[in-house]
């Protein structure tokens, strides 16, 4: 390779890679609104709205004792038997990191059975993958109980 192709070539990766990273923290920005907005979604309309509006159609919930669910039928099979009027469930998203179309959410959730003077209390980590529209849909999600804080 002659030498000014090659330098050609080092700036044009270089003006490449700096323009992915621009400005890395607006991406987590928007991940984690996109999880603040489920939770809140959760908290309006109810956990299986807000869960089988933002779950991709390949996604794989992990469940505390239980074997994962494969798909978006599955976790809507699992849910048909929660109300909404007696669970509410939101989460804190606390921190968010994307690469490329991927990105993880990490937070904690707080769940209240109404009626009753119980709360329980967990972390979650969710990953999420970016549409072909540019809006975020999660792939992985998973918890785990955690003593009062």
């Amino acid at each position: 390779m002659r030498k000014g192709t090659l330098i050609i070539f080092t700036v044009l990766l270089l003006l490449v890679s700096c323009e992915r990273r621009k400005n890395p923290g607006y991406d987590n920005k928007i991940l984690l609104k996109t999880d603040q907005d489920f939770s809140q979604m959760s908290m309006e309309k109810g956990m299986k709205a807000a869960f089988l509006f933002y779950a991709a159609d390949d996604v794989i919930k992990m469940r505390e004792g239980k074997v994962p669910l494969f798909g978006i039928n599955e976790l809507a099979k699992s849910m048909e038997g929660i109300s909404d009027k007696m669970i509410s469930l939101q989460w804190i998203p606390l921190k968010a990191d994307i690469s490329g179309n991927l990105g993880y959410t990490f937070g904690k959730w707080e769940m209240r059975v109404k009626g009753q003077d119980s709360i329980q209390y967990g972390t979650y980590v969710t990953i999420w993958k970016q549409q072909d529209n540019g809006s975020w849909k999660f792939i992985l999600d998973a918890g785990n109980s955690t003593p009062k804080p």
